[in-house]
């Protein structure tokens, strides 16, 4: 015990106070590298996530077993898949990923899950929530992640709209709350991060979760909202 006491203190007298510059410029050079997260597939369809970020999804899907898990915004189908990988794992034979997007890629429309539903529209148009809402039913836990259009205003509506189909204990994931200078692209205005802060601002209902500081980074940083009541 005590000479892991002393490597602790000789970590933090060495690292301390450059560790999250370090942290930071990590990031920072992972995020802009071409070669990196953007290239990554799950089971052949691309999945533009952080391993560090599906290491604690599956985490938190495997504590909530949620019966329907709903993302805005799927791109080329990865997520999706993975999602529906775990919920075969946990073994619940009417589990189901609901994804929603604008417009839906090719690949987007190959994917071939029996537990995948897919729309095609706007996140926030009455008619998606709808069928968003007709596919959730009664079935509940109900885990949500937000990663459409990542614009303040956007991403602040659907948390008016998604955030109160999330069931008790469960999470609403916002992505990408790295942007606008958090610490990647400076330029790219109000995102997802000022949005949860807007949110968060005036409810109650959900904690801003630090889970990913273990691993140092998270392109979700401050977005791992749970709901506690």
């Amino acid at each position: 015990m005590l000479k892991r006491i002393q490597r602790r203190i000789g970590w933090e007298l060495a690292f301390g106070p450059l560790r999250q510059q370090v942290i930071e410029r990590f990031h920072q050079l992972w995020y802009y590298e071409p070669d990196s997260w953007r290239r990554n597939t799950w089971f052949g369809f691309p999945i533009q996530q952080s391993p560090l970020d599906l290491q604690l999804y599956q985490e938190l899907v495997a504590q909530v077993r949620p019966r329907r898990i709903v993302q805005t915004g799927i791109n080329e189908g990865g997520s999706l898949l993975y999602f529906a990988h775990l919920l075969d794992l946990l073994g619940d034979p009417e589990a189901l990923v609901v994804g929603v997007d604008l417009r839906l890629t090719p690949r987007a429309k190959a994917l071939r899950h029996p537990r995948i539903r897919v729309l095609e529209g706007s996140s926030t148009a009455p008619e998606t929530l709808a069928e968003v809402k007709r596919l959730l039913g009664e079935a509940g836990p109900v885990f949500v992640s937000l990663d459409s259009d990542h614009s303040q205003a956007h991403v602040r509506e659907e948390l008016r709209l998604y955030a109160p189909l999330v069931t008790l204990g469960s999470w609403c994931v916002v992505e990408d709350t790295n942007v606008n200078g958090h610490p990647v692209l400076p330029g790219h205005g109000p995102g997802p991060l000022e949005a949860v802060q807007d949110f968060l601002s005036g409810n109650d209902d959900f904690t801003d979760e630090d889970i990913w500081r273990r691993n140092l980074l998270s392109h979700h940083a401050g977005g791992w909202l749970r709901r506690h009541r």
